[in-house]
């Protein structure tokens, strides 16, 4: 990660008629993902079903994977808008707790949905260096509360401190998805490796 290199977008350059039938594309696809559907559908079935031709949706560069990757841009975003303003100094009286806190209501908003996010694993690497860079682009803007916190506290290597926590993020959602773990069970699975983090400046 690359704070410095965050971008505003995590959109990309799309003629207007596409932009306006994507929105449409993503609603559908979501919903597909939610119900257990995308695996078995085709990509002529989805150009159907949205009132487009194969050679439209291929046309544009469209796969299954990078469609999921729109879906996941679309839902990160809502997330990214919540939370990506906060102050952690609310959050707790030491920055461990304040880290804490807020990779807690990361959980919190993952977990319910956390058959989507489980669904869409497999597709994830198959994404075009494109499509990873807008989603690692999304973890930037969601771990920048915690590396304004690690600047404010005078800490160096925060780049890769931020790494490592989303690194551990993710590895702490596999014990809601493999062990049916609540949002507090993710948190204590990574917390001593969250903690030495965050414990040593150096």
């Amino acid at each position: 990660m690359n704070f410095q290199r965050i971008k505003e977008s995590d959109g990309v350059e799309l003629p207007l008629l596409l932009k306006n039938r994507l929105v449409s594309l993503v609603l559908y696809l979501k919903e597909k993902i939610d119900t257990d559907q995308f695996n078995e559908l085709t990509l002529a079935q989805i150009a159907k079903d949205n009132r487009m031709t194969l050679p439209q949706l291929m046309e544009f560069g469209f796969t299954k994977a990078n469609l999921v990757c729109h879906v996941v841009v679309a839902e990160n975003e809502i997330l990214i808008q919540k939370l990506m303003s906060l102050d952690l100094t609310t959050m707790g009286s030491s920055l461990n707790e304040q880290v804490k806190s807020y990779v807690f209501q990361l959980y919190q908003h993952d977990l319910k949905h956390l058959a989507f996010r489980t669904a869409i694993q497999s597709y994830a690497w198959m994404w075009s260096v494109v499509d990873e860079a807008r989603v690692t682009n999304q973890a930037m803007k969601l771990m920048t509360p915690i590396f304004n916190a690690l600047q404010a506290q005078g800490f160096d290597h925060i780049d890769a401190r931020c790494h490592s926590i989303w690194a551990l993020y993710i590895r702490g959602l596999r014990t809601a998805a493999l062990d049916k773990g609540s949002a507090s069970d993710c948190l204590a699975a990574i917390t001593p490796a969250l903690e030495f983090i965050t414990e040593s400046k150096k």
